[in-house]
């Protein structure tokens, strides 16, 4: 359950939402607000005649999950405070993109996780909206079998993984999956930056904009040019160019040639495609971030 629209938790009569199979929200009434509205009063005498002669209220670590059937047939639940909402997309929505499966789910391209090698080729394919807060990933199932919550002991896997352990649900075992694993491995580190390193280039360089610039940004960089004030973590220019107002951070020369010109040349081939990563991983590592 999480809670619905301000507007509507501020008429006191709903106590949030949940998700029906399908994907689309319900709202959940709340008796006491409901009672309230309709002038239905407790005494207050009655009320702790039952508080003394009940049982004494005691925490629960019950956990809320959703109960669902992942692609390859398993039964798997996942913490429902992760669970944003569920979408249902067209396959041809799901492409192998820098270096992972992504989902396009409208404007946003999601990484894709709880396909494996099961991949659907026609059709649609529904999938959770995982969201941390900050992040959101996609992960594919086959179906919802149930809300449930963790009463039982659960067994943790003896390694890290998509799966944290199994424990018996609703009387039959379901998979854990960790949702802490799946958007350390599937959301990358350098979206897990918060503030990402700025790094300028020259704007009016033709190369470094179209050519160095993507490579830059895979990298993590924030890219600016030369009209940028603040402060740059990283400047990159052409050996011999003048250099920049702001050299208070690190520098890397790059040179068109691809021998450096003598034993000091501490400058990089601008094709050297490996000395290049490690020149902006080096001066991403040791920014102290």
């Amino acid at each position: 359950m999480k809670p619905a629209a301000p507007a509507v938790m501020a008429t006191g009569l709903y106590a949030g939402t949940t998700l029906a199979d399908d994907g689309s929200p319900i709202l959940l009434f709340d008796p006491a607000g409901l009672a309230l509205v309709g002038g239905v009063k407790l005494e207050a005498q009655e009320r702790s005649a039952r508080i003394a002669d009940g049982p004494a209220a005691t925490a629960t670590s019950a956990t809320a999950v959703l109960l669902f059937r992942a692609l390859d047939g398993s039964r798997r639940a996942l913490r429902l405070a992760v669970v944003d909402r569920i979408e249902e997309v067209e396959v041809d929505t799901v492409k192998e993109a820098a270096g992972q499966l992504r989902v396009q789910l409208g404007d946003a391209i999601l990484p894709l996780a709880g396909v494996g090698g099961t991949t659907p080729t026609e059709g649609k394919i529904r999938l959770f909206r995982l969201n941390d807060g900050t992040h959101e990933i996609g992960y594919a199932f086959a179906e919802v079998i149930d809300f449930a919550t963790i009463d039982n002991q659960i067994i943790h896997s003896e390694t890290p993984g998509e799966v944290s352990g199994v424990s018996l649900i609703n009387g039959e075992p379901a998979e854990l999956v960790d949702a802490h694993w799946l958007f350390a491995n599937h959301v990358g580190a350098t979206a897990l930056v918060s503030e990402p390193l700025v790094c300028r280039l020259p704007s009016d360089d033709v190369w470094m904009q179209n050519m160095l610039r993507p490579i830059v940004e895979a990298a993590g960089y924030r890219v600016v040019g030369d009209e940028h004030e603040g402060h740059a973590d990283l400047t990159i220019a052409a050996q011999g160019a003048e250099l920049p107002a702001d050299s208070a951070g690190k520098m890397i020369w790059l040179r068109s040639e691809p021998e450096a010109t003598g034993k000091k040349d501490e400058s990089i081939y601008r094709y050297d495609r490996a000395g290049l990563l490690i020149a902006l991983k080096t001066a991403n590592s040791g920014s102290g971030q």
